[in-house]
């Protein structure tokens, strides 16, 4: 994959996403990846217009008379080593004939500064909560206005974890064989993230492995550089 343009990164990522939503919970779903020449940045996202780089809501699969909806927006770049890395990403659900109310949403922001990075907003009503929030100086703020941790920036749920608990919760009517294609795709996810974690980490990992048997030495830079030199060859 890290040998790959930006383009055909997001372009690809795009279509596994799609995938696997209409393998397991949409009918016809269509995800589009769009480069921003200006800030070399991968939009993709569903139904994502191609003028103004904005995202709609999608109809999930449900036996309730009540429509449920989702919405996928994220931007990426190209990291210095070749790997599509997210700078943002939103996962919204939501409910309605016209997908007008919000029942939560994921967000995930690079480097973001007041809240962590990685967040869940849940839209609700609670009395004692909004008059606490009065109380603080946070007068007209609700539940949807808290940013609840989930994970930082490499251990936050996958969209896969999200459809797999409104799966549990009954909320959606899945495809025969979800499981399976919500499972593998998760696991292709957990594993780019172990390898950022290791990426970004080496001592600790090298650590970890020592302490249970593996043998682990660090390539002199010299040998490295000639490794990295013959890999780019024989992808040339």
């Amino acid at each position: 994959m890290s040998g790959l343009d930006l383009g055909s990164q997001a372009r690809r990522f795009a279509q596994a996403l799609q995938d696997v939503l209409n393998k397991t919970v949409c009918d016809h779903t269509q995800l589009g990846a769009v480069i921003n020449s200006r800030t070399k940045r991968a939009h993709i996202g569903t139904r994502l217009n191609r003028v103004d780089l904005m995202t709609d809501k999608v109809q999930m699969r449900s036996r309730a008379r009540t429509k449920i909806w989702l919405d996928v927006s994220s931007v990426w770049y190209r990291n210095d080593e070749g790997f599509l890395t997210a700078t943002s990403t939103y996962w919204g659900v939501y409910l309605g004939e016209e997908h007008e109310d919000l029942l939560l949403h994921y967000d995930y922001e690079r480097d973001k500064d007041l809240y962590t990075e990685a967040h869940i907003q849940v839209a609700g009503v609670h009395p004692a909560l909004e008059r606490m929030l009065g109380e603080v100086g946070r007068n007209g703020d609700h539940m949807k206005d808290l940013h609840l941790p989930v994970g930082g920036r490499r251990l936050r749920p996958s969209l896969e974890d999200l459809l797999e608990s409104l799966i549990a919760e009954r909320l959606l009517d899945p495809k025969p064989g979800h499981e399976k294609i919500l499972g593998d795709s998760r696991r292709e996810y957990r594993v780019k993230q172990i390898s950022a974690l290791v990426r970004s980490n080496q001592e600790t990992a090298a650590s970890v492995l020592r302490e249970t048997g593996w043998d682990v030495a660090k390539k002199s830079e010299e040998g490295f550089l000639a490794g990295l030199r013959r890999s780019r060859k024989n992808r040339s």
